[in-house]
């Protein structure tokens, strides 16, 4: 007899368990997810996604100094070209 109320209590502890697993389900809070974009997540694995290829590159130019004085014909003559 002991035993057998010994696995009772085990078989209701058990149960109690598995009840505790359950999530309870907020409105507020999946109102609140909804709206901010949670609602679900998901991989982008091996996916194409549109506007993923755009890229660019900020390289930097070599500054080229160009000299106003101190020129053979004078500083007020125009500018030679740049290269």
């Amino acid at each position: 007899m002991e035993q057998d109320d010994c696995e009772k209590d085990a078989q209701a502890r058990r149960q109690e368990e598995d009840d505790d697993d359950d999530i309870e389900v907020d409105p507020e809070l999946d109102a609140m997810q909804a709206m901010m974009g949670f609602g679900g997540f998901g991989s982008t694995k091996g996916k194409k996604i549109a506007g993923n290829d755009v890229g660019a590159v900020r390289k930097e130019k070599k500054t080229e100094y160009r000299q106003y004085m101190n020129r053979q014909g004078g500083f007020n003559r125009p500018l030679s070209p740049s290269r």
